[in-house]
């Protein structure tokens, strides 16, 4: 696959010609795209939904997850004529639109352009849309608003011939704000707000981080030790960039063919160097005394002051990430009404801001919100949970992902409470498209036998954590059948409540209490997984470390 990965780009050219393919096919049939096209659509944002031939899932690119109201009403208008109605929101800051047919995918793409919207380099392998605070500009703790910093970039990569053919996909992070809401942690490169002291003047830039990622290998980044100024940041990038894509040995093999690998083969004091002699010039060294910022929950649910005096931002908890377009109609004219019609954000917990509401208006968006069922007042665990495609779209899924987290939701929410939210990360396969790893719980979806029938199943994960003391989590119980996760977890998380000590977070009392008693809770008390015992028979299925639909 990886070889001819390479010779299918090889052959191609300029992969953003694919877009003539796209256009062909439109007059003379989808039989019309060969494999070649089909492969290569990725670069216009483009992929084949799993079992609909002839239909699309489209992605666009939101540098820093920032929509207008006029964009938003786009997104919906397309959607409703697609015949379901609704969009997803992903953990990169954007939009899936599915149901896109064939015939259409030109028409759709052009209507984007003319609101301002690229689907270049949404898939592919190239540089992903570059993700960023959503509060950046409007939060009063911030370090420096980074947000033009992420358009300057993301002009830079876009449609950049130059950058149009690396070894997979390619994932950026930068923000100026103090609690890492972004997760650098997972990113190809991320950009953090730092200070550097000198002639006793505090001077505002970032500390650079390279070498993150997920999928079935994960890793988190490392800090090279450098303090990157605003000004120097694309020529930084670039020449990272330019690394990655010029070291030939991680084309050879796809599933080996991400940054992250590069730097844990090399190091980050050689891949330093090599940088420093791309430059032709020494970086600045980061701050002595530089320390990770503790983990923390943020996702921007609920109303916060602005930095803006007598100016607020909302954030309303997008159930799975899943927007009707009656919602974003709904959003769209609140900001137009009470805002100002530019500024709302999309987050990587799948959720939506409004920026930009003045004290007087604050209530009446509320009100609109909830309308539209996107209230602000909801339980922690739903304005908690991630969620890929699943098999609903994705061809790599295992497990159906969407309504079956909606199902837990609903369940947990009417018997659990909970007065703090936690990360739970559902994802349909081990390529953690909904960053399972990260999460305070994670369920990664497998199959189990019940009754002699092979079913949906999910493994389950504690302990994930971000920043200072990042760590991924690990799994406690493997191949809980889909029908029984909303009970299992029911009883983890009042397992949880019971036990804890005063002020314990869910991740310390795992640790405290151990894998043992997580698994008795888990499964009832008897210490074995529930469902067929000849359960262990029916492997995962092996999936190959691709793209998916959502990371």
């Amino acid at each position: 696959m990886a070889a001819s990965s390479e010779l299918i780009k090889a052959r191609y050219g300029n992969p953003f010609n694919v877009l003539q393919a796209v256009e062909r096919a439109a007059q003379q049939g989808y039989e019309s795209l060969s494999e070649d096209d089909l492969f290569m659509c990725k670069w216009m944002g483009i992929y084949t939904h799993r079992s609909e031939k002839g239909f699309f899932m489209l992605r666009t690119k939101q540098p820093n997850g920032f929509v207008t109201s006029q964009q938003l009403e786009t997104i919906a208008e397309i959607a409703e004529k697609q015949n379901k109605a609704f969009a997803d929101i992903t953990t990169r800051q954007d939009f899936q639109l599915h149901w896109v047919h064939y015939t259409q995918a030109l028409d759709v793409i052009k209507r984007l352009q003319a609101v301002g919207i690229s689907t270049l380099g949404a898939c592919g392998d190239v540089t992903r849309n570059i993700v960023g605070c959503p509060v950046a500009g409007v939060d009063k703790e911030e370090l420096l608003d980074a947000s033009p910093i992420v358009k300057q970039l993301s002009d830079f990569f876009l449609g950049n011939l130059e950058y149009a053919n690396l070894p997979r996909k390619y994932k950026i992070s930068i923000s100026g704000c103090k609690t890492q809401c972004i997760h650098p942690e997972i990113q190809c490169v991320g950009l953090v707000g730092a200070t550097l002291t000198h002639d006793g003047k505090a001077e505002v830039g970032f500390d650079l981080r390279v070498g993150g990622g997920l999928s079935t290998q994960p890793f988190i980044s490392q800090r090279l030790a450098v303090f990157v100024r605003p000004e120097e940041v694309v020529e930084v990038v670039r020449a990272i960039t330019e690394i990655w894509r010029d070291t030939p040995e991680y084309r050879q093999k796809r599933h080996h063919a991400r940054i992250k690998f590069l730097i844990h083969d090399w190091g980050v004091e050689r891949f330093r160097a090599v940088l420093e002699e791309r430059l032709g010039r020494k970086l600045t060294d980061a701050a002595a005394d530089y320390t990770d910022l503790a983990d923390a929950y943020r996702d921007h649910v609920g109303v916060h002051a602005q930095k803006q005096a007598g100016f607020f931002y909302i954030g309303a908890p997008v159930l799975v990430g899943r927007i009707t377009s009656a919602q974003m109609f709904r959003v769209a004219e609140l900001s137009r009404r009470y805002g100002d019609g530019q500024a709302i954000r999309l987050t990587n917990r799948q959720n939506i801001l409004l920026l930009n509401i003045a004290e007087a208006h604050v209530e009446k968006v509320l009100a609109g919100l909830a309308q539209v069922g996107l209230s602000i007042n909801v339980h922690p665990i739903r304005r908690s949970v991630v969620t890929c495609t699943g098999t609903e779209f994705c061809k790599l899924a295992i497990t159906e992902t969407k309504a079956r987290s909606h199902q837990i939701v609903e369940y947990l929410e009417s018997r659990v409470v909970l007065d703090e939210p936690l990360r739970i990360h559902i994802t349909g396969c081990p390529n953690a498209c909904a960053q399972h790893q990260i999460g305070h719980i994670g369920m990664m979806g497998s199959k189990t036998k019940v009754d002699g029938q092979i079913v949906d199943a999910y493994d389950i994960f504690v302990g994930g954590q971000m920043g200072g003391e990042a760590r991924f989590n690990h799994p406690v119980l493997r191949k809980v059948p889909a029908s029984e996760c909303a009970k299992r977890l029911e009883q983890l998380l009042l397992g949880y409540k019971a036990q804890r000590k005063a002020g314990e977070s869910f991740n310390h009392w795992c640790k405290r209490v151990g894998d043992e008693a997580l698994v008795k809770l888990l499964t009832g008390g008897d210490g074995h997984r529930l469902g067929d015992p000849d359960a262990d028979a029916v492997p995962t299925p092996k999936v190959p470390e691709v793209e998916g639909p959502v990371y």
